[in-house]
């Protein structure tokens, strides 16, 4: 197995060392990491057809690693199709800063896309991300804790899919880690989410007059209790199943009668 380790934080992010050495411990040396060479928080599967990328090989605090001046889709595009090509045989993506929880930040998330791009292309993926309560400097000693701490649990994760294989009928999985984490942290496997945040448009007036307007969310109070962000916030690692198409002969069939005329 090759095991490619990408995110959208960029390769000097503490999650993405920490999913690194996670992954070298249960899957050995054939772990490699190609990731953004700066942040690229919220790209979704964006990718850079409109100008050339910069590629660099490089070893960021004991982590070797690929650079790429571009998307974390661009990433996996170019460690699946040029860099490793006919190798990589799972990717792991994350660990995230901030949750990736509930259906808009799922499609809006570079890592989560990162993980939805390598399923497209056929390969297994996980994306990885951890909640925090407030912004947090990723220099700072409380964000080195707690990705230290969740080292053990990852590991524990990893160690799963490795023994059982990747889940059958299911093209990647999505997981969250609470604020806190132990080593007896639940697991939680829950739906995703659709609608966690109220929307809001913020509109105001610039020096010169002109009207300029905000996007920004907060978060609903009336949190569907089986879902993930609800358990995420209960302090249960999460883990959603993703399936990207629809495979249902029956639902097909049941679409198809809406649509087709008899003769066809």
């Amino acid at each position: 197995m090759t095991i490619l380790v990408t995110n959208d934080d960029g390769y000097k992010s503490a999650g993405i060392n920490v999913l690194y050495r996670a992954a070298k411990k249960v899957f050995g040396s054939d772990v490699v990491v190609v990731a953004p060479d700066k942040l690229q928080s919220s790209s979704g599967m964006s990718f850079t057809f409109h100008k050339p990328l910069r590629v660099e090989k490089l070893e960021y605090e004991d982590m070797p690693c690929i650079s790429v001046s571009g998307t974390p889709a661009d990433c996996v595009f170019m460690a699946l199709n040029h860099l490793f090509k006919d190798k990589i045989t799972m990717v792991l993506s994350g660990i995230n800063t901030g949750m990736n929880a509930g259906l808009m930040a799922v499609y809006s998330s570079g890592t989560v896309s990162a993980a939805i791009f390598s399923s497209i292309s056929n390969i297994p993926s996980v994306a990885f991300s951890k909640c925090f309560l407030h912004y947090v400097d990723e220099s700072g000693a409380e964000a080195k804790e707690a990705m230290e701490s969740l080292h053990s649990r990852l590991v524990s994760i990893l160690t799963k899919i490795k023994e059982h294989g990747f889940p059958s009928e299911i093209e990647m999985l999505n997981v969250n880690f609470p604020v806190n984490v132990k080593p007896n942290t639940p697991i939680k496997v829950v739906k995703t989410d659709r609608k966690v945040f109220e929307d809001i448009v913020k509109e105001n007036k610039d020096p010169h007059g002109k009207e300029y307007y905000w996007l920004y969310s907060t978060l609903k109070k009336d949190l569907e209790k089986d879902g993930d962000v609800r358990a995420l916030l209960d302090g249960s690692i999460t883990i959603t199943p993703i399936v990207l198409s629809v495979h249902d002969s029956e639902k097909i069939t049941n679409i198809r009668s809406m649509f087709y005329d008899a003769k066809n």
